[in-house]
Order: structure tokens, then C-alpha cells, then sequence
């Protein structure tokens, strides 16, 4: 008898000891472990270039690695897909655009995904207003300039884009349908790739955002003729809008949010967007990521986010399907 109420007092120890390491295990405060922040762009992107920055920010404020894993292609599928199928702890972490949450659903008849079930919002980081930019050696002082070349020589030229469907690519469409002209579209697995083939004669125009363009400004092997928004960039107040330049719907904006995958708890979702409010608020991050490159900070709740993309599900479906691009 003694034997079994020993045996009985050592297994209840046992439960209650496993109960309370399982207890404090998750009671550890987020991040106890690195965390993955997936990007749909190659290394060296515009994207990629702020995902960096943000995660050597992030990595600063909870003293464990952001590490930035590229997955590009197939206008941001494959890394949000991998997000939605990944644990929801928030340990992995999507930088998608519109592409990801909202323009997909409506190019594709057939997805891997369901941006409204499979991803969790958590705060939209920036929104840009992108670019038109061209080659340094294209006789085209001025969007209007380029309209007219393009409306008598368009289907000599060709258009790039981070890839078919995606923002870059709708962006020059919009254009197009505004101005009544044609040229060759040719998609990129990202920008990066598309900025080295302008810079080698290869591409005559694209829309992007600034950040793919200002580097090679000096050089003048690319110009940049319209900014979308209305007003004109900080980081670039010599080029004006193209409402300013007599095409005020084209639409070429965009913006980077952070998500996770479906069920992330709200208090680790709450954590992450404080967190990356706070990054948003340096001055030195804002002077090296953000206004360099006319970013506009946000820094929404999971609440505003997740409200901003309910209407700009409606908004977004009504233009790609007055642009008339269907990827399948």
C-alpha cells in the first residue's frame, strides 16, 4: 500500500513538474527563437532592400534574428502559399504587396491560397507611389513626350515588370488604356532583373518604385518622367505627378504589409505591429529606408488593416477587370 501511494505521489510530481515547463514554455515572450521574414522578390529588389532594413531594425528591438528568406515568382504565390501552410506563431512572416492579398484572387481562377482564410493581416509597413521610368537614351524628355513616341512607335518598344499581373504590370497598363498606345510587355522575376536589362539597352520603360531607378540617376543611363499620388516626392521634387503631366488615372501605387498564417495569435499579430510602429518612428531608419526612396510610412493595426483590404478588394477587382489581364 505504502509502494502505490509513492508511486501515485511520483507520477502526480511528474504531471504537475511537465504541466509547468509546458506552462513556461509558452509563456515565453515573443520572439524566444528567430524569425523568417519571407520576401516574393530576389535579393537585391527594391523589396528586398527594405525587408533587410526592417529586419536588422526588428532584430535590434527583440534581440533575435529576422532572417530574410527570398522566395520570388509567380507574382508573390509561392511565398504567401509557404506562409499559409507554415505554423501560426509567428515565427514566419510574409512582406507581400497587393499582389499577395488582394490582386491574385482576381488573376487567377485557381490559387494555392485564400488571402481572406489562410493569411492572418497584421500591419500595413509603407505605401509608395511608383515611377515611370526609361532609358537614359530614349528621345523622351517628358511623359508627354514618351505618349506621343509611344502612339507612333509603340510596338517597337518594349515594358518590363516584376511579372505578369503584378502592380508593375498593371501600372503600365493603366497607363496605356489612359494614353491610347501599345508596346511589348516582357515580365521579370522582380524588378532587379529589369532595372540591369534597361541599364543595358535592353528595356525601354517600366513603372517601378523610385528605389530601382535612383541609384543609376547620376549615370543618366535611366530617367524618370511621372510619379504617382498626388504630389510630387520628396526624394524627387523636380519629377512631377502624372495628373501634373495630363494623366491623372493611372494608378501605380503600392504598398508592403506584413502577414502570417491563418489563427497567429492577436497578441503576437499586437506585438509585431508595435513593434514595427517604433521602426517607423527612427529617424535614422526613415533617413535610410523610407525617405530616400519616397516610402510613406503607415504602421496600421491588424484592425485597419484588415478593414483597408475589404475595400480594396472591391477596388482592386473592378480595375484589374476594366484592364482586362487574366493570368490563366
Amino acid at each position: 500500500m505504502i509502494n502505490q501511494l509513492v508511486k501515485k505521489y511520483l507520477l502526480g510530481a511528474c504531471v504537475l513538474t511537465l504541466a509547468g515547463a509546458t506552462s513556461l514554455a509558452s509563456a515565453q515572450p515573443f520572439p524566444s527563437k528567430p524569425v523568417k521574414l519571407i520576401v516574393p522578390y530576389p535579393a537585391g529588389a527594391p523589396v528586398d532592400n527594405f525587408a533587410r532594413g526592417l529586419g536588422e531594425a526588428l532584430t535590434g528591438l527583440w534581440g533575435q534574428p529576422v532572417i530574410v528568406d527570398n522566395r520570388p515568382g509567380a507574382n508573390e504565390i509561392i511565398a504567401a502559399s509557404f506562409v499559409a501552410k507554415a505554423p501560426a506563431d509567428g515565427y514566419t512572416l510574409l512582406l507581400g504587396s497587393d499582389a499577395a492579398f488582394t490582386h491574385n484572387a482576381f488573376l487567377y481562377s485557381k490559387m494555392p491560397y485564400d488571402a481572406d482564410k489562410d493569411l492572418t493581416p497584421i500591419t500595413r509597413a509603407v505605401h509608395f507611389n511608383m515611377v515611370l521610368i526609361t532609358k537614359g537614351d530614349l528621345k523622351t524628355p517628358t511623359l508627354k513626350d514618351f505618349v506621343a513616341l509611344m502612339k507612333k512607335e509603340g510596338p517597337k518598344h518594349s515594358y518590363a515588370s516584376a511579372g505578369s499581373g503584378g502592380t508593375t504590370h498593371q501600372a503600365l497598363e493603366s497607363l496605356k488604356q489612359e494614353a491610347a498606345f501599345d508596346m511589348i510587355h516582357v515580365p521579370y522575376k522582380g524588378i532587379a532583373p529589369a532595372i540591369q536589362d534597361m541599364l543595358g539597352g535592353n528595356i525601354d520603360a517600366m513603372v517601378a518604385g523610385a528605389s530601382a531607378a535612383i541609384p543609376h540617376l547620376q549615370s543618366g543611363k535611366v530617367k524618370i518622367l511621372a510619379i504617382a499620388g498626388s504630389k510630387r516626392a520628396k526624394a524627387l521634387p523636380d519629377v512631377p505627378t502624372f495628373a501634373e503631366s495630363g494623366y491623372p488615372n493611372v494608378m501605380a501605387n503600392l504598398y508592403l504589409a506584413l502577414a502570417g498564417p491563418a489563427g497567429t495569435p492577436p497578441a503576437i499579430a499586437n506585438k509585431i505591429t508595435a513593434d514595427v510602429q517604433k521602426v517607423l518612428k527612427s529617424k535614422e531608419f526613415l533617413d535610410r529606408f523610407v525617405d530616400p526612396y519616397g516610402y510613406e510610412p503607415i504602421g496600421d493595426t491588424p484592425q485597419q488593416f484588415e478593414a483597408f483590404l475589404k475595400k480594396d478588394k472591391d477596388v482592386s477587382g473592378k480595375r484589374i477587370k476594366a484592364l482586362g489581364i487574366k493570368l490563366d
